[in-house]
């Protein structure tokens, strides 16, 4: 094993779809049968696409669920967020750290600006944010068997990068290809590729006078200007395509990295309340 603990590594598993969820069962059922110390801390249901979200209003609810997995594996059930999870995991449920937080697997896959939206990520983010290596995990295919039969990739890039060397503050973000297992051709590094999402809302009137709005979501083919990453690396989604294991190094930081020359100059700028009052209204 690549960590002291002779009987392997110590493992927090993570997730957004809920406790019940298929890729929670999967990747924590290969943690197991591999020799590894496993302890689940995940939403008790659906928490997609809640992104960094934090309960903040009202207290959070832990529950043991160890049944759920075998009475060997230690399982909570919190009716807080993704992120609120792990970091209640991290901060007060588990008596020592792990050596890694893996978060899924993922219904669907989490390319490009998904990572924004995706509780998946912000799960293992949190790990990251807390100084333990951690790796989002995403099935970019609609058959859970070809999840289950790719576990071994998983846990076989989290022990490599462990051993040589898991770089500080940079989380993980890996997506399976959607073809069987046995045609996967290898892991590469990869950059998020420029695809968004577009809302339209769709009003609805459930009875006279009440307006709701559900939000429908396209996503837009690539734009090129929302690439970002070393320029010579395949995207995210053309690796995927390929039938490799897509995997992209992120950071907590949002900070920009492009030309400073390109942004405005800020002076002169107005510094009395009145000179500003001035500039706010064009003059």
């Amino acid at each position: 094993m690549t960590k002291r603990n002779s009987l392997g590594l110590h493992i927090l598993v993570s997730n957004d779809d809920g406790i019940m969820a298929a890729g929670l069962q999967a990747l924590v059922m290969a943690c197991d049968a591999a020799g590894h110390r496993v302890d689940v801390v995940c939403p008790d249901r659906e928490r997609s696409a809640s992104s960094h979200c934090l309960t903040t209003q009202e207290a959070i609810q832990a529950q043991r669920m160890d049944e759920v997995f075998g009475d060997h594996i230690r399982a909570w059930a919190c009716s807080g967020t993704p992120a609120d999870g792990v970091k209640l995991a991290l901060t007060t449920l588990l008596a020592k750290p792990p050596d890694v937080v893996l978060a899924g697997i993922n219904h669907g896959p989490n390319l490009g600006c998904d990572v924004l939206y995706s509780g998946t990520v912000a799960a293992a983010m949190e790990g990251t944010l807390l100084g333990i290596p951690a790796m989002a995990i995403s099935s970019c295919g609609p058959h859970w068997h070809d999840s289950r039969a790719a576990t071994p990739w998983v846990l076989a890039v989290a022990q490599h990068c462990l051993a040589k060397g898991w770089p500080g503050g940079v989380l993980l973000n890996m997506n399976l290809p959607g073809c069987p297992a046995s045609r996967i051709h290898g892991v590469q590094w990869c950059r998020p590729c420029g695809r968004r999402y577009v809302e339209h809302f769709h009003v609805q009137t459930p009875a006279p006078g009440e307006v709701r709005y559900r939000a429908g979501v396209e996503m837009t083919a690539e734009d090129l200007r929302h690439r970002v990453g070393p320029a010579p690396w395949p995207t995210d989604l053309a690796c995927v395509e390929a039938g490799w294991i897509a995997i992209t190094p992120l950071q907590p930081q949002l900070f920009w990295h492009g030309d400073p020359s390109t942004l405005p100059p800020l002076a002169p700028l107005p510094l009395s309340p009145n000179g500003c009052a001035a500039a706010a209204r064009g003059q």
